[in-house]
């Protein structure tokens, strides 16, 4: 075993230790999530004629050929399944009595969120100890499918299409698999993954077409060692005026305007984006991370470091000096699903609003986790972090910056308030932001490990949904 291997292992172990894990036959599993669908389908279908039959696929491109034995080791993983369903089934109504028949037999279970294009409707729960992703979709034609088409029918499908696309596209699945492992591992570690209406980071999609590209480009590579390195050697040169997609070198792509965004393009249908959420702000995170991670490759390579610094953790608190902390609270579990969901899918776009402030340059540090705590006041909670480093203009040389973000949160709060069920859940949700400094957040996150009731700061101090306070 490799020195990267053994990295890799206790790291897995590490993350695993509370994640719930399957040890029994992955295929006894899917039949059985197979046959709750097929009775979801049948009530559904139940006053059609004639017998209408769906199919359970998998979805992840790191499940979608392993057998059940190998599977297994995939700990802490979620199961990605798509559900196949006749063109005449209504998706969002089916979903309603999926909804319904899944509560039966499993835990947790909350609306799936979706991402960009491959919006999909389903359900996240934890089945038998595993925890589940099941989408719908419908069983038709995709080849005209495009940027400015409604791909919520078929957009699970989509993905399945994709993940089928990429193992076909590498010279060498398995080791592709590995480097796809080792690049999640490192892109959570460093606080770079989410799906991209979570700050426009690249999700699970994007990083496996980056590996693929990176596994076409360097067919000579024969261990996980040399593949690892080519992958950051390659990605540090990523120029974001040229959209990756699999088959084609950078320089060898049309020069397309972007947006100053790194574009990773499906490898179906006709510009279709894999990241169509991709902000500038992430991809200038992105840019140091590739860089940093390249910088570390030639040293290994030089034998003055090891792999574990490739995987170490971000300092992502104890490097930034100020934070907006958006606190987001809930009377029930089923609440929280649905506002969580809600606030995760319109908090797109808020670092481009907040770094569009004109009283000073500011440059801001989304972090792509929601971290649970403890509120006396509420049965659930979590919060999100985005650092903010500020930088005086020109013309405030010499003079302390000033930052007035009370326009743009009273916006951002008004554009959540619109949330269809806040009507429905009056007085059982909320929303808090406000402004931490790095002490405070560092207490902040001490009370949470110790696993003791964060207190927060009177009503005046912050602003939240049910109250739009002004004062911040």
């Amino acid at each position: 075993m490799s020195n990267l291997d053994e990295v890799l292992l206790k790291l897995t172990d590490e993350l695993s230790e509370t994640a719930e894990v399957f040890h029994g036959d992955v295929e006894v599993l899917q039949e059985q999530i197979s046959e709750l669908c097929g009775r979801a389908l049948n009530r559904f279908c139940g006053e059609l004629e004639g017998t209408i039959a769906g199919e359970l696929l998998r979805v992840s491109v790191n499940q979608i050929d392993l057998d059940s034995a190998q599977l297994s080791l995939v700990r802490g993983e979620v199961f990605d399944l798509v559900y196949l369903v006749p063109e005449s089934v209504v998706l969002w109504e089916m979903l309603q009595v999926l909804e319904n028949e899944v509560e039966k037999s499993a835990k947790a279970v909350r609306a799936a969120g979706g991402d960009g294009l491959l919006h999909s409707p389903g359900l996240e729960f934890s089945f038998h100890g595993t925890p589940v992703k099941l989408l719908l979709a419908n069983n038709t034609d995709v080849s005209e499918i495009s940027p400015e088409t409604n791909n919520s029918r078929a957009s699970a499908l989509i993905a399945r299409l994709v993940s089928r696309a990429i193992l076909d596209a590498v010279p060498d699945t398995s080791l592709f698999l590995r480097l796809l492992t080792c690049v999640r591992l490192w892109a959570k570690q460093r606080g770079i993954y989410g799906q991209s209406h979570d700050f426009g980071y690249i999700g699970g999609m994007g990083w496996a077409i980056c590996c693929a590209h990176v596994c076409q480009a360097r067919p000579q590579s024969k261990s996980l060692e040399q593949i690892v390195i080519s992958f950051f050697e390659i990605m540090s040169r990523w120029d974001d005026r040229f959209p990756l997609a699999l088959g084609r070198s950078h320089t060898s792509q049309v020069k397309v305007a972007v947006g100053g965004a790194y574009k990773v393009m499906l490898p179906v249908g006709e510009n279709l984006s894999a990241t169509p959420n991709l902000s500038a702000s992430a991809t200038r995170q992105l840019q140091k991370e590739f860089r940093r991670g390249n910088r570390i490759c030639t040293k290994i390579q030089n034998g003055a470091a090891d792999w574990n610094q490739i995987f170490a953790s971000s300092r992502f608190f104890e490097r930034h000096f100020h934070f907006l902390q958006i606190d987001i609270t809930a009377a029930s579990d089923a609440i929280m699903n649905q506002w969580l969901l809600w606030c995760r899918r319109h908090l797109q776009g808020v670092a481009e609003k907040l770094e569009a402030v004109r009283t000073c340059q500011l440059h801001t540090r989304p972090w792509p986790v929601w971290v649970p705590f403890k509120d006396p006041d509420w049965h659930v909670a979590k919060a999100l972090f985005i650092a903010l480093r500020i930088e005086p203009q020109k013309s405030q040389t010499g003079a302390k910056p000033v930052i007035d973000l009370r326009e743009v949160l009273v916006t951002i709060l008004e554009k959540l308030c619109e949330w269809p069920y806040a009507t429905k859940y009056i007085g059982e949700f909320d929303l808090y932001i406000r402004h931490m400094s790095q002490p405070e957040v560092m207490s902040w996150l001490s009370t949470v490990e110790q696993g003791l009731p964060v207190k927060r700061q009177t009503v005046s101090a912050h602003k939240s949904v049910n109250s739009l306070s002004a004062d911040l």
